[in-house]
């Protein structure tokens, strides 16, 4: 039988690099396709750290990739060699949502890299030499030859999460009469996809952003890339509230972006944004401890509150120019051999420092 080498979840903060049963024989609708880049995301830290229970020991990890589409089978249209992007998300293509551009709703989507130990429902992520993708027309993007493997890897999850989240703040700021170029902003979490959303806001037109994060490395990042860096021996509050205080008197900022998933990020974010503003959150909050403010304290803020998981394959085909521009691949601090999967996990988990996005080779 045809095996591969892959990364498979065993146990919380434990993952392996070892050798499985490779995909082959596409069923109708399917894809198989060579991964030429993988990343490893910090969702993939959820089970790792056990937060996020469920997952089936064995299962190949990993939702974000791109590479070349090795086999098709029947009814598929896209045809072998073509080079793709995954969303990490399966799309069906034709349901409701995928129509309406709300492609994380799909009625048949399915996480890439989860499969539930109780159940058995699920499939193997990609963080492998080889992975099968269901719905493969409606899944995977054929990426134009100036966008390269690693940028379709972001371009299948976190920049189009960050891109998203900075969108979602925008769109409820329409009506605001603020000029977007005076509109101020502050992204709680740096790494990553904070980092994407920082790209993705400049974008979008958003020029006076600050950046929040307990780590300098990260920080240092962010201000490289244009932001305004918010340091841990400063009370984000103040810096805020002064940095403000000529545009509307000091209330707070026009938009928060959440994208670190922790009660304490969502709690920050309330408090930095000005009454009227907007707090818009992609963090995958997997804990049982809440919501930091109640219906009644957005009320007496009229805070406008967004959040949910991006449509990453509704919105890829717009930001392939974008993603090219943005020079967001800047961020990608270690491009390793999937070999290196198990230590890149422990240094990512630590958030050591210097250590940002990670992009795996499965042929290194």
């Amino acid at each position: 039988m045809a095996t591969m080498q892959a990364v498979v979840f065993k146990q919380p903060y434990k993952v392996a690099y070892e050798q499985v049963l490779r995909p082959t024989d596409p069923q109708e609708g399917e894809a198989i396709v060579r991964v030429m880049a993988c990343g490893l995301c910090g969702s993939d830290l959820h089970p790792y750290r056990g937060a996020e229970k469920g997952l089936r020991q064995g299962t190949v990890c990993g939702h974000e990739f791109a590479g070349v589409v090795e086999q098709v089978g029947a009814g598929v249209q896209l045809e072998p060699g073509a080079r793709v992007a995954a969303s990490f998300t399966t799309a069906c293509g034709s349901c409701w949502f995928c129509n309406h551009a709300l492609s994380s709703r799909c009625e048949k989507a399915k996480l890439f890299g989860w499969i539930d130990e109780r159940t058995g429902d699920g499939i193997h992520g990609a963080q492998a030499q080889f992975a099968r993708v269901p719905n493969a027309d409606g899944t995977l993007v054929v990426l134009p030859p100036d966008v390269s493997f690693e940028n379709g890897v972001l371009l299948g999850d976190i920049f189009a999460t960050g891109y998203f989240c900075a969108r979602n703040a925008l769109d409820a700021l329409a009506r605001s009469g603020v000029p977007k170029e005076e509109l101020t902003l502050a992204v709680v979490g740096c790494g990553p996809v904070g980092l994407c959303a920082i790209a993705g806001a400049q974008a979008l037109g958003f020029e006076q952003i600050y950046a929040i994060d307990r780590v300098a490395s990260r920080l240092q990042k962010a201000k490289d890339m244009g932001a305004m860096p918010v340091y841990p021996d400063q009370d984000p509050q103040k810096i805020i509230q002064e940095a403000t205080r000529s545009a509307n008197g000091g209330y707070g900022v026009d938009a928060v972006l959440e994208v670190v998933g922790a009660y304490q990020a969502l709690e920050t974010s309330f408090q930095l944004v000005r009454p009227g503003g907007v707090v818009s959150s992609v963090g995958v909050h997997a804990h049982d401890r809440g919501f930091p403010v109640s219906p009644e304290q957005c009320y007496d803020k009229n805070i406008t509150f967004r959040s949910g998981r991006c449509p990453a394959r509704s919105l890829m085909p717009e930001l392939f120019h974008a993603v090219g521009k943005s020079g967001v691949s800047q961020i990608i601090s270690h491009r390793v051999p999937l070999s290196c999967a198990e230590k890149m996990y422990t240094l990512f988990e630590s958030q050591a420092s210097g250590i940002l996005k990670v992009i795996f080779d499965p042929w290194g």
